[in-house]
């Protein structure tokens, strides 16, 4: 499975635009988008004029949208774990979760091939992709104890825009992928151990 994975678009319709057309050369299976669409409108646009699947997350800049996993948009989730073809599963954890995730995800990810199990979360795991410019880390305890405990094969996020890029802890493989200061988005081959190749795709 190949995978065009991209996030924090801000408003920006080149990027929107750039992302669209790259979905659609025929070279992916599916789009993931973690967040920050910042309006429905361009939510909708990225889910309508896609010719792949899509699947996103809330960012922190999409509280004004509706709750996820209503008709209206479909396909944007705040919190879900969901399947994905045959045999990839996806947890998603997007601007609101509950307390309680990591037992949640931990739970529902015993059992699961961890080679086909994905996360996308907005934010970045702990020092994974979440040094802001001053320096300081901005991921989340939570989601780095996600990743020892249950082995994804790969986690895309966000938010930290000038931490896009390509982390490693274990043999888990974590990508930033926020697209408004890169302008670059990642090509991920998902195969049957896992990550198999990992390419940036530049948007201009």
């Amino acid at each position: 499975m190949r995978i065009l994975a991209a996030a924090d678009f801000h408003e920006d319709e080149n990027l929107l635009e750039a992302v669209i057309e790259e979905a659609n050369s025929g070279s992916y299976d599916v789009l993931i988008a973690p967040g920050d669409f910042v309006t429905p409108d361009d939510f909708e646009r990225v889910r309508d004029e896609t010719e792949i699947p899509s699947i996103a997350c809330t960012g922190n800049w999409d509280f004004n949208f509706e709750p996820p996993g209503n008709d209206e948009y479909e396909d944007l989730y705040n919190y879900a774990q969901i399947d994905f073809g045959k045999d990839i599963k996806i947890g998603l954890i997007g601007a609101v979760f509950p307390d309680d995730f990591v037992d949640e995800m931990i739970e529902w990810a015993d059992g699961i091939d961890n080679r086909k199990l994905l996360y996308m979360s907005h934010y970045p795991p702990e020092r994974l992709g979440d040094a802001t410019v001053s320096g300081n880390r901005a991921g989340f305890a939570g989601f780095r104890e996600l990743i020892l405990k249950t082995k994804p094969a790969a986690w895309f996020c966000g938010h930290i825009h000038e931490s896009f890029g390509q982390y490693h802890l274990m043999k888990t493989e974590v990508f930033n992928c926020a697209t408004i200061e890169s302008r670059k988005a990642f090509a991920v081959e998902l195969g049957d151990d896992g990550v198999e190749s990992a390419d940036e795709v530049d948007l201009e």
